[in-house]
């Protein structure tokens, strides 16, 4: 067992600083030695579902890798969603698996399955340790494995790791001392500037019309304020939506309502240069309008080495970080006169004067509900979005000055609330995590957590189930949609709630929905839940009404510059 105590040894050498377990027999060994080294540092959660994603939302808010540690058998493939998420969305999490020794694989032992490579499509790399430390050469790999995979999970492109550790019995003698000489490797990175004959520094100086297009980004108070001293270039707009986490430099943070479906755009609104850089972007018409663009130069800026062709336009790739290229970049003061900023600016303005308009008189439903939380929830604060309605509801409106977290990697429903959760222990700031009735449901195991932290503040936005599919053409229209995908249930989410020992209220119309959101908010106190019903699935059709209501006033606004042009001539 040498080889378990220098592990913990390493990766607390190493810099490792939160450790979430999930108890088990054949781990007991390696929790043990992590206890040992990291004390009060680890967390016990049971479900290891809920566990993996509690670890990534610490790692969102560290930026450095969680340890995770499970029992073998099925408990290694609840990890499975949350290293997913972890691997898609670039978070680096350390997935430490106890298992069987080869010789018991297939053997019909307890809780044995195969688990070598188990997560292969989902993590960077996957290693496994030596059974034991028998001779010199077991201790020197599993120290060069420990290293290594540390490294790989805080890389360029950082990710989720994994490390099989098959471990014999007897699982509970002394573990030893730490080794004298204990191997650690240290990395440096060196990130150079854009040399000057950059093809891509050439296509930014001579584009007439820029587009930055951000996906999601963790918040990064430095990298925010260099692309707000961009901004001031005249040629460019910049559309990032909330969870790219720069609001204050963004032209557009709603392109949801400020792009528009089945209508031409002028000359004065299209790019020459398209910038792409950041994970994922939720809004379907920002994809469309991007694919629909021709003529146009694009580059994927992204230290990935696979190509990123999300637009299906992409005509080259510079491999490097974002903020090392944006950061050099200076922005042109001549061509103050430029229309494509100017459409772009305005464009964003009228639509958020629609949107303000349309939703003064509108009946108690989603879209009005998310209108009182995106104007009531505190400035500087953090939003967790849920999954499916709440992340696109939430980018109708103003973003303002907020930080904005969410599980877009490969946007899963199972594990939002554990994910809030993980955050909200590393940081000081109230956590709102608003999630549907379907996602608090799914992942209400969240709750099954000794330590809880009590900056945590759950809004659930309850439509009566799956109240996403009532928005899409077509899923509410067949004859299996009410039976098999509508997913109504019978939770009392008070009872829930109670089970768990959290506090709760609710309130289920307009009269009642501000007084509720301030109670939530003054009360700092303590975990609390807020349940919101809507009636008629957040009635939808309010919704789908807003849109018409959007491209009805795009039409009339070309058709009046038609006849502008018309008497013109």
């Amino acid at each position: 067992m040498q080889h378990i105590t220098d592990f913990a040894e390493i990766l607390h050498r190493q810099g490792i600083g939160d450790i979430v377990v999930s108890p088990g027999s054949r781990n007991a060994p390696l929790t043990r030695a992590f206890f040992n080294r990291f004390g009060k540092k680890c967390k016990s959660l049971v479900d290891e579902r809920s566990a993996a994603y509690f670890a990534l939302g610490q790692s969102l808010a560290t930026g450095k890798p969680t340890v995770l540690i499970s029992t073998s058998g099925t408990a290694v493939l609840n990890y499975a969603p949350a290293i997913a998420e972890a691997f898609h969305q670039q978070i680096p999490l350390l997935v430490i698996t106890a298992d069987r020794p080869a010789e018991w694989i297939g053997q019909k032992d307890n809780q044995t399955i195969g688990q070598r490579d188990i997560f292969r499509n989902y993590v960077k790399a996957s290693y496994t340790f030596p059974v034991e430390s028998s001779c010199p050469d077991d201790l020197w790999l599993s120290h060069r494995i420990a290293n290594e995979a540390f490294l790989k999970t805080i890389a360029a492109c950082p990710g989720p790791v994994h490390i099989n550790v098959p471990l014999r019995e007897p699982l509970y003698e002394t573990l030893p001392c730490a080794s004298e000489n204990i191997w650690i490797i240290k990395k440096e990175v060196d990130e150079t500037c854009l040399p000057p004959a950059s093809g891509f520094l050439e296509d930014w100086e001579k584009a007439a019309s820029i587009m930055l297009i951000c996906g999601q980004m963790l918040p990064d108070t430095n990298f925010a304020e260099n692309l707000k001293k961009l901004s001031a270039d005249p040629r460019l707009a910049i559309i990032a939506e909330p969870i790219a986490n720069i609001n204050e430099a963004a032209t557009v943070t709603n392109p949801d309502v400020v792009l528009k479906t089945n209508c031409g755009y002028p000359k004065e609104a299209l790019p020459d240069l398209v910038i792409y850089f950041g994970g994922q972007v939720v809004s379907k018409k920002t994809k469309l309008f991007l694919r629909g663009l021709q003529k146009t130069n694009f580059w994927h800026i992204s230290q990935e080495d696979n190509l990123v062709d999300t637009f299906r336009n992409i005509n080259a790739h510079l491999c490097a970080g974002p903020a090392s290229v944006l950061k050099n970049l200076k922005p042109q003061s001549h061509k103050s006169d430029n229309l494509f900023k100017k459409y772009w600016e305005n464009e964003s303005i009228k639509a958020s004067e629609n949107i303000e308009g349309y939703t003064k008189e509108i009946p108690y439903s989603d879209l009005l509900v998310f209108k009182h939380l995106s104007e009531m929830l505190p400035e500087g604060s953090v939003i967790f979005a849920g999954n499916s309605n709440s992340v696109r509801y939430l980018q109708y409106f103003s973003p303002r000055r907020r930080k904005y977290y969410a599980n877009r990697g490969v946007s899963g429903i199972d594990g939002c609330l554990s994910t809030a959760a993980g955050l909200a222990s590393k940081i000081q700031e109230q956590v709102y995590a608003i999630v549907g009735d379907l996602s608090f449901v799914y992942d209400s195991n969240a709750l099954w957590n000794r330590e809880l932290p009590k900056n945590l503040k759950i809004i659930i936005i309850n439509n009566e189930g799956g109240g996403i599919f009532h928005l899409l053409n077509g899923p509410s229209g067949h004859e299996a949609f009410y039976p098999l995908e509508n997913a109504h249930h019978p939770v009392d989410f008070k009872k829930l709630s109670g089970a768990f020992g959290i506090s709760y209220q609710s309130c289920s119309s307009e009269k009642d929905i501000q007084c509720s959101i301030q109670k939530l908010i003054q009360n700092d106190k303590e975990t609390q839940i807020l349940e919101i019903k809507t009636p008629g699935n957040g009635k939808p059709q309010i919704t789908k009404d807003f849109f018409e209501f959007l491209n009805i006033r795009h039409g009339e606004e070309m058709d009046n510059a038609e006849r502008i042009q018309r008497n013109k001539i």
